[in-house]
């Protein structure tokens, strides 16, 4: 009994010491909360605790059946996922731009707020990047995304040279070579009819990896079942690689499982199990999803570290590869050159010559961060453009007019970057992207910190506020793309079915509208193709140095919101290195697919191809209308992030038809 009630006491000892030290730490950070003049939100959990990250979806239902009073207005600011579910509604109920959350785990600062986010971009060294997040972009090695500081500056010298408009024509050429493959695989007849696409963000997918891996890797991947090659054949894939000019197979020489693509795609879907569960436990724990991470994992770094030992050695011998060649690149920025001595073994993990500016895994670990940003970002970028343009018949028939200006009647065999990719960023085309990465941004929040131990002061909706160190500041990108100080508004186009139950539910922000982007549009007139700012080049001496492009998201001939109310791309000093690079793959794309084909909502759910052929246009109205209800409540409550914002739920099964044998034709 002595040993139980010995028991019992330290229990009790610890839990009212845990009680007392969580206390403490409330109280302090209410202290410095209302020192810094921002409007706060009390929260008794942090929501980005490990723990509560992990069962937080066990405890809301229980909390929100308590009294309203008891849990309003922060039982939905404890949930992790609520920039996405909520997107403007706290800062409209709070009536601020800017707020912060307050709990005994730390503070964080949310904003919507253009000026403040402006300050927070250009001021980096006052507020970095919280590098504990990204540890899960180190997989392979340190990065210049995970890196923060002098090492950051290190990494952005050596990574930045390769991103240039120069080499923006080989992005430009593979995409539509890629795009036309991936067309010709959508559009076989089957039947009397076009195929449905099920799953298109699978393509999508497939695509930018084709993209990257041939523009920035020298490797090209074959569409499978289109494309006829002497390539090596990896499992059901097809490869070549680049070698001065002229594509011959590639020669991967290890012992792989899984083909480049599927090794590739599979750590992308397991990444949480790679991220969060030691690589010695995930191995031996005997469930098939661990152990298909694990595979997955050690045969990606397999295709890694030999992409890495072939660029080695053409470094060696004196090669040098067209376009971006981001391995070259980094191969070289290293100060691994034709002049050192070339020694294979020396890819060990962490073993480099002391000559190397960046370690073996340095190396990897950036040729990793290229590959993932690189082809999620602008995978999600078509797969929601062809989406929402499949919901809107009309801005669709306006886009391929456009394209038909632009191109007129060229086949896409002379179509020119020089010429084309210029009007298509300054056409209805960059306004599309324009608009689909205003409503579904790659990230919903951008976060940065305070250092602990350094208070910072920032101006906050016209007022002095101060932010102490050690507290989080998200960038909401979400919700400043939705924030009616920033943007041109008009009323909802149904009232009676809003895009969101509670956010600008009396604008139109939560719609998809490309016109908002056109200058004229409200006189009904369209912005001219061609004045756009796509090929500007100006930089700060600073950000010439780092290789950062200063210019703007937008062309010219479009509205141009706040600086810091339009940030898909980030902004400032730690702006994405390949926001031009992303551009001109998801144009060159839709030109593509548009130029020749419209896109609609399949309806075989609702009616076979042959009952669509026997009605009439109101009927067909109907059935349309209901395959439309479905594509928006999955854009609405199918969406997830893990590393990227996607659609996680279900998909939207779309079909793709030739120009004037549409089906749906309500424009």
């Amino acid at each position: 009994m002595s040993a139980f009630l010995a028991l019992v006491l330290v229990f009790l000892t610890l839990t009212i010491s845990y009680l007392l030290s969580t206390y403490r730490a409330f109280i302090r950070n209410l202290a410095e909360a209302k020192a810094s003049n921002i409007t706060y939100v009390l929260t008794p959990v942090y929501a980005f605790q490990t723990f509560w990250l992990l069962t937080h979806w066990l405890w809301l239902p229980c909390l929100h059946k308590l009294p309203h009073r008891w849990i309003y207005p922060w039982i939905d600011l404890v949930n992790p996922e609520w920039p996405w579910n909520l997107q403007f509604t706290p800062f409209q109920d709070l009536g601020v731009d800017t707020f912060m959350t307050v709990s005994p785990g730390a503070n964080i600062v949310w904003t919507a707020e253009a000026a403040v986010i402006q300050q927070v971009t250009t001021r980096r060294n006052d507020f970095p990047k919280p590098t504990y997040l990204y540890k899960s972009v180190d997989l392979f090695g340190k990065n210049v995304v995970s890196a923060e500081g002098q090492m950051w500056r290190h990494h952005r010298k050596i990574t930045s040279p390769p991103f240039t408009e120069k080499n923006n024509h080989l992005v430009w050429t593979e995409s539509i070579h890629q795009a036309q493959s991936m067309l010709r695989s959508w559009v076989t007849e089957i039947g009397n009819g076009p195929q449905t696409v099920k799953k298109v963000a699978d393509d999508t997918m497939r695509l930018s990896l084709h993209v990257i891996s041939r523009a920035g890797f020298g490797i090209r991947l074959l569409w499978p079942g289109v494309e006829d090659s002497n390539g090596k054949d990896i499992g059901n894939e097809r490869m070549e690689a680049l070698d001065h000019g002229v594509m011959k197979k590639i020669n991967f020489s290890g012992d792989h499982r899984l083909s480049y693509t599927d090794a590739l795609g599979t750590l992308l879907h397991n990444l949480l199990w790679v991220m969060f569960v030691p690589g010695f436990l995930l191995k031996h724990l005997p469930f098939k999803t661990t152990k298909v991470s694990y595979t997955s994992f050690i045969e990606w770094g397999k295709y890694m570290e030999e992409m890495y030992q072939i660029k080695k050695a053409e470094v060696a011998a004196g090669k040098e590869q067209e376009g971006l060649d981001l391995m070259g690149a980094l191969v070289k920025g290293a100060g691994i050159t034709s002049q050192m001595e070339y020694q294979p073994s020396s890819l060990e993990k962490g073993n480099a010559s002391s000559r190397q500016l960046l370690t073996d895994d340095e190396i990897i670990g950036n040729a990793f961060v290229f590959i993932l940003a690189g082809h999620e970002t602008t995978a999600n970028a078509i797969h929601f453009s062809l989406l929402y343009l499949a919901m809107d018949i009309t801005f669709q028939r306006r886009l391929q007019k456009d394209l038909d200006h632009i191109f007129q009647d060229k086949p896409i065999s002379e179509w020119d970057y020089e010429r084309d990719m210029p009007k298509l960023f300054g056409g209805l085309a960059g306004a599309v992207l324009n608009e689909v990465l205003r409503l579904v941004p790659p990230v919903v929040s951008i976060p940065k910190c305070t250092l602990e131990g350094q208070r910072q002061g920032i101006i906050v909706d016209g007022k002095k506020c101060l932010i102490f160190g050690g507290t989080r500041i998200n960038l909401l990108s979400i919700a400043t793309h939705r924030n009616p100080r920033n943007w041109p508004t008009g009323p909802p186009s149904d009232p009676a079915n809003l895009i969101h139950p509670t956010s600008n539910t009396n604008n139109d922000l939560e719609e998809f509208k490309p016109e908002r982007w056109l200058i004229e549009s409200s006189h009904g007139k369209q912005a001219p193709n061609g004045r756009n700012s796509f090929n500007e080049t100006a930089r700060s001496s600073e950000s010439d140095d780092l290789g950062v492009n200063t210019t703007s998201d937008t062309a010219s001939a479009f509205f141009r919101p706040p600086k810091g109310a339009y940030i898909p791309f980030s902004d400032g000093y730690r702006a994405c290195l390949g926001r031009r690079f992303a551009q001109v793959e998801v144009l060159a794309v839709l030109a593509v697919i548009f130029f020749g084909y419209s896109v609609e909502l399949a309806v075989d759910k609702y009616a076979s191809d042959d009952k669509v052929d026997e009605m009439d246009s109101s009927e067909k109205r109907e059935v349309w209308m209901k395959a439309e209800a479905e594509a928006r409540d999955l854009l609405r409550n199918g969406m997830g992030t893990m590393i990227t914002l996607q659609m996680r739920k279900g998909s939207i099964p779309l079909r793709f038809v030739k120009r004037g044998k549409e089906r749906f034709d309500f424009a």
